[in-house]
């Protein structure tokens, strides 16, 4: 942890994958003497192994456990770099520029679905998986997935709309089913709405882009707020007016 100034949450990961694999290791020895002690033959255990390790055909599809880890570590590679590409482009180039908040935060999040899809394409190209056959299948369940997961995919594409349209942005305030406060963030299924109290409201894409939306700050940052104030009928309005600006516009 000192070496690579790891914080302590993230040492105590570490140590959790670093004991999972000592766990699965001697589990793996284990089963193995215990094969042994049942009477198993050592060459069958090293024929099995050697199957699971560099191939096996399941369906007409060659897996292997070497393929698996290869895709697994570099799906997360590809991951990892495109979060660091997010986290340099927000610290590093994009404040830089001359870019809304909310246009930085757009292009940031594209960033990070472009490297999720290529992470995915990666891997399963790694584990020598035909993409036609992805692709069959995925048409075969489309009709499926449309009707069962229909609010998902609905929220899902709003947000590629309000990333790509913009009609709001991180840092807008606005008015939207009931609630008010200011945009933090933009995810795939759902906008996070932080309240004049603190508070989180979690609001489905497809809700901004069905319903009216109150954006005080969508064209400019400027705005005016009315406050209604109540006197007596018999007050002297010029006393009333005097009373309400502040010392700066008093000496105006």
């Amino acid at each position: 942890a000192r070496a690579f100034a790891l914080t302590e949450q993230s040492a105590q990961m570490v140590d959790f994958w670093l004991m999972l694999l000592v766990d699965m290791a001697l589990c793996g020895v284990g089963a193995i003497l215990a094969l042994l002690q049942w009477g198993v033959r050592w060459a069958d255990i090293a024929n099995g192994l050697y199957s699971l390790l560099f191939g096996f055909k399941v369906g007409g599809v060659m897996l292997s456990l070497i393929d698996l880890l290869t895709a697994i570590a570099l799906f997360s590679a590809v991951l990892a770099t495109s979060r660091m590409a997010q986290r340099v482009l927000e610290e590093r180039v994009l404040p830089h520029t001359r870019l809304d908040v909310g246009l930085r935060n757009s292009f940031k999040s594209a960033v990070g679905y472009v490297g999720l899809v290529i992470a995915l394409v990666v891997a399963v190209t790694t584990l020598g998986i035909d993409l036609s056959r992805i692709a069959l299948l995925a048409g075969a369940l489309s009709v499926g997935i449309g009707f069962g997961l229909q609010n998902i995919v609905s929220n899902f594409v709003s947000g590629l709309i309000l990333l790509a349209e913009r009609p709001i942005k991180v840092g807008d305030s606005v008015v939207v089913a009931g609630s008010e406060g200011v945009v933090r963030r933009i995810n795939v299924r759902a906008t996070e709405l932080e309240t004049a109290q603190r508070a989180t409201v979690i609001i489905p894409n497809s809700t901004l882009l069905s319903q009216a939306v109150l954006n005080w700050t969508h064209k400019d940052t400027f705005g005016r707020v009315e406050v209604q104030v109540g006197v007596a009928y018999e007050a002297d309005p010029e006393q009333v007016r005097r009373d309400l600006l502040t010392d700066e516009e008093r000496a105006r």
